[in-house]
């Protein structure tokens, strides 16, 4: 049987820690992904980015609405068969695969599509490779985006401090 003691040192985990906890970790990944995406300095310094998919070309491998998270590479490190981030020549960021190289650069295609692209892309279009992608957080990261969801995060922010300096 235990004392009483060791019963009163045994401390439970208060719920506004868990949600201190998951509210940090939540702002963290938005700022850094806020920051990332906005800035190539701040890309090039972290080395990953995330983009949602807005297509299918790139099914089964990845499904509209998922996050790719993307890692700044050496161009000289892709290879055929990777996944890249890219921009073609009016400047829409696409993801798809490197099919084969040639002396211009790189044909892609999406795994999806029948043909491959029209475009040659050089390394000077890649963004980064494809490490993973998150399934549907594409969706969720928009949706915490807009502006109107920000100012109701900062608010719920404000009351969480206000809340946690009185229980302290």
């Amino acid at each position: 049987m235990q004392s009483q003691n060791q019963v009163k040192r045994k401390k439970r985990i208060k719920p506004s820690t868990i949600l201190n906890t998951i509210l940090a970790i939540t702002l963290t990944i938005l700022v850094l992904n806020m920051l990332t995406t906005k800035s190539d300095k701040i890309f090039k310094i972290i080395g990953y980015r995330t983009y949602t998919v807005l297509s299918g070309s790139m099914e089964p491998e990845v499904y509209p609405g998922d996050t790719v998270v993307i890692k700044h590479t050496n161009k000289t490190d892709i290879q055929v068969n990777d996944v890249v981030t890219y921009t073609d020549d009016e400047g829409v960021v696409i993801t798809h695969r490197i099919i084969e190289q040639t002396d211009e650069g790189y044909i892609t295609k999406g795994d999806n599509n029948n043909v491959q692209d029209s475009d040659i892309i050089t390394s000077k279009d890649i963004i980064g490779k494809v490490v993973f992608s998150i399934p549907k957080a594409g969706f969720v990261i928009q949706f915490l985006s807009q502006k109107w969801v920000i100012t109701v995060e900062m608010i719920l922010l404000g009351i969480f401090i206000i809340i946690y300096s009185k229980n302290e």
